[in-house]
């Protein structure tokens, strides 16, 4: 085929789908005629509008301005299965973040009349959640069609709402504002390069691949920190990613940028996703190729602030009990959902069920010749990592481990810590981050702490 026949071909591809859209087909339906993937159809309607969005039909008339019976998540798993559709809010925008994330973080971190700073502004769900709590807001973004977009969803009215600035820029300068000017900064970054928001903006954060992103993502921390008054927070929600059946941990990495900067940790709330499918064709593939589907984003709340991280005195496992559930169901997702009682039992069923029968823990029987090895992460950490190395290749190494609330209201991450130390490990690959949600529901909560009610386990592969 010619390159002219080529290049028609694809222009009739493009005019095609777009039209498909239009007229309201999936995009399920639209790959299955064309043979082409989500990525290919993103592409189109990008290179087309300048924005990526799922639908480009007209929005829909306002119904309401809140959302129902709302109350305000006390604990550190938050999950919504309906994303939020009051007021101008929808779907549409490619990896928006449901408006119940914003709501939460405006109400329990500012007051009336804040200035709230959102640099990743997409199509303006921090925004419309400011005008609807009255809250003063700025809102930048590197791609004037998202600006566009945000103004659009801006254009109802209501009887409060607080002044709105909204403009073209970039995250990594914000030079037009003052130092400690502002009150709570809300934002959703990109997650590197899995969603492209533009078509062909160099500019674009979204393009780049994992080592640049956190080197451009750093100058975002940083100039968050020298925007934001003292003792004020920084709101931002990241994920992980996978490659190659190996879990990127770009949530604990974009979290030590902003370390790095000065932030401290206030909370991390693990947000689950409730868009992976856990029967069927997926289901059955995360066990045939033995990966999980990723259902976990963070949701880390900073601090800027002086008071000392100190850490607690570091714990000893001793006395552990726990069953191996021959029948237990098998997890498929990385969130996996247990009683506050019997969570290590589930746990430690399911690595057994998964990876290995041939399994030890470390703290209690520790065996070379074990193809699982499960540690409960204690003061032994640095003799644990020494022992790893004469396990056999291929080893399955599980570490249980925590977000501890220190006596200064802060948060001390361990699995941060534990991937900081193992990242450059020659002998271990991280492989999955699960979390484990108990339901140790603390209905009251805490005007300043949330009720920390998840826990971790890291999954590394021992490769040679």
């Amino acid at each position: 085929m010619s390159n002219t026949n080529k290049k028609m071909n694809k222009v009739l591809l493009e005019k095609s789908v777009l039209i498909d859209k239009i007229n309201g087909l999936s995009d399920k339906e639209i790959g299955e005629k064309y043979n082409i993937n989500l990525r290919k159809i993103e592409q189109i309607i990008t290179k087309e509008k300048g924005i990526n969005v799922s639908n480009i039909n007209s929005p829909k008339k306002i119904r309401k301005f809140s959302p129902k019976d709302f109350q305000l998540e006390n604990n550190t798993v938050w999950s919504f299965k309906s994303r939020g559709n009051w007021a101008t809010h929808n779907g549409n925008y490619r990896g928006n973040w449901s408006p119940f994330i914003p709501r939460n973080i405006i109400l329990r971190y500012s007051k009336e009349n804040d200035l709230v700073l959102d640099y990743f502004c997409g199509s303006g769900t921090t925004a419309v959640e400011c005008k609807l709590l009255n809250r003063n807001f700025i809102g930048i973004d590197i791609n004037e069609k998202a600006i566009e977009l945000a103004k659009e969803n801006l254009n109802f009215e209501y009887l409060f709402g607080g002044n709105v600035d909204l403009r073209v820029g970039d995250a990594r300068n914000l030079s037009f504002l003052e130092d400690s000017s502002v009150d709570l900064i809300c934002s959703h970054p990109p997650y590197s390069n899995i969603i492209n928001y533009t078509y062909d903006n160099e500019h674009d954060l979204s393009h780049l691949d994992t080592e640049k992103f956190l080197n451009e993502i750093k100058k975002v921390a940083d100039e968050s920190y020298r925007v934001l008054k003292d003792e004020k927070f920084c709101a931002i929600l990241i994920g992980d990613m996978r490659k190659s059946k190996f879990v990127v941990p770009l949530g604990f990495w974009t979290i030590e940028k902003y370390l790095q900067s000065g932030f401290k940790i206030k909370e991390i709330i693990i947000k689950r996703q409730h868009n992976c499918k856990t029967t069927g064709f997926w289901y059955n593939n995360s066990i045939k190729y033995n990966f999980l589907l990723l259902a976990h984003e963070y949701l880390v709340v900073f601090q800027k602030t002086d008071r000392m991280n100190s850490f607690d005195e570091e714990k000893n496992i001793a006395d552990l009990s726990f069953s191996v559930i021959d029948d237990i169901y098998l997890e498929s997702t990385s969130v996996w959902i247990a009683n506050s009682s019997s969570y290590l039992d589930n746990a430690i069923s399911n690595l057994v069920k998964r990876y290995s029968n041939n399994f030890c823990i470390y703290n209690i029987n520790y065996n070379k010749t074990a193809t699982l090895v499960i540690y409960l992460l204690d003061k032994k950490f640095d003799e644990f990592i020494n022992d790893i190395q004469q396990i056999n290749n291929n080893c399955i190494v599980a570490i249980l481990c925590n977000d501890n609330r220190l006596v200064n209201g802060l948060v001390r991450s361990e699995p941060i810590f534990v991937e900081q130390k193992l990242r450059n490990n020659e002998y271990l690959k991280i492989k999955e981050i699960i979390i484990l949600s108990l339901d140790t529901i603390n209905e009251m909560g805490s005007i300043e702490n949330l009720n920390i009610n998840h826990k971790y386990l890291l999954i590394y592969q021992k490769v040679k």
